[in-house]
């Protein structure tokens, strides 16, 4: 059926729509009033162009990452994207891993630095067997291993689902879903990739996702969305910083570390009414910057921005010489 448009934006969206159809808004039918598959990829290859030029015009070596993926991955707000890089939305609502397979040349040939890849709960949906989607996404870090041997290829952990629910009545089990995970994870390693394990961010003591991280059982809501840009913040900071598993480990059970010429302890903090990770940093370290906050979320473990109130945390304090 025809979507009326509620505000100003979709209509002037809908006309140059009408338009790319060489159509006049007024003539528009429902065949055209939703766009197609070929639509998005037509945007997305358009877009990929377009930041390439936006990339060859930037006198430093600007460096792009992209989302691969399905609507996930589609509606990430933008807002909430990881500054300090640009970005480049590859995701197509209801697309599938083989789908991502074949559209794999719209990329941007240069410059890209991370690649994220988030695919397989629409193959869940539509009963692919879990070998298949391993099959299709081994072909995938291939293909992108060799065309992009200067980029970092990052598989995520498919999210859990809370299904079925009032909107959506199917059924993805979350045990098929950790099990294509725990498959998934070996075979990203095996092929020298790198595999985020965000799922646990997402879950309820139940295993299924949390409820305030959804809209429909399976999509993300805005809160869902920040605890996914939390996880992706962690990750751009400790590959850009190479704090890597042992690192972590070291972080975690040491009784100090140095930082910028100077030395730290750790000591017993009391979150109080009002503190985030950004400004107990701040008080701690005199800074605010990310890679900062993410020394005190490593060594606590912290998986989000916002802490309980009276929650009892570690934080560095400076060794006076």
């Amino acid at each position: 059926h025809f979507m009326i448009p509620k505000t100003g934006i979709e209509m002037y969206q809908q006309r140059l729509f009408a338009l790319h159809k060489s159509q006049i808004y007024t003539d528009l039918d429902s065949e055209i009033d939703q766009p197609n598959y070929q639509d998005w990829l037509d945007i997305l290859k358009q877009e990929s162009d377009l930041i390439q030029d936006k990339i060859a015009k930037k006198s430093d070596s600007s460096r792009l990452n992209i989302l691969l993926g399905d609507s996930l991955s589609m509606w990430f707000p933008n807002n909430l994207l990881p500054s300090g890089k640009l970005w480049l939305n590859q995701g197509i609502s209801g697309d599938t891993t083989s789908g991502i397979l074949k559209r794999l040349d719209i990329f941007a040939k240069n410059n890209i630095n991370n690649i994220y890849i988030l695919a397989g709960i629409n193959d869940l949906k539509r009963q692919v067997p879990v070998a298949e989607i391993l099959k299709n996404y081994q072909k995938i870090i291939d293909y992108l291993q060799y065309n992009y041997p200067d980029s970092r290829i990052l598989v995520q952990s498919i999210f859990p689902t809370q299904l079925p629910t009032e909107i959506l009545t199917f059924s993805i089990p979350n045990s098929l879903i950790k099990q294509l995970n725990q498959n998934l994870a070996q075979q990203v390693n095996d092929q020298g990739s790198i595999y985020l394990d965000f799922y646990q961010r997402f879950t309820n003591t139940q295993g299924n996702l949390r409820s305030e991280l959804t809209t429909d059982g399976l999509h993300l809501s805005l809160e869902g969305y920040k605890v996914w840009q939390f996880a992706l913040k962690q990750t751009e900071s400790r590959l850009s910083k190479n704090r890597d598993h042992n690192y972590q480990k070291w972080l975690q059970e040491s009784a100090g570390f140095p930082l910028d010429g100077q030395s730290y302890s750790w000591v017993s903090y009391q979150v109080k009414p009002g503190d985030t990770l950004e400004k107990i940093t701040l008080k701690a370290l005199g800074q605010e910057d990310f890679d900062y906050c993410d020394l005190i979320a490593i060594r606590n473990n912290l998986i989000s921005d916002i802490r309980p109130i009276d929650d009892q945390i570690e934080i560095p304090q400076l060794i006076q010489k």
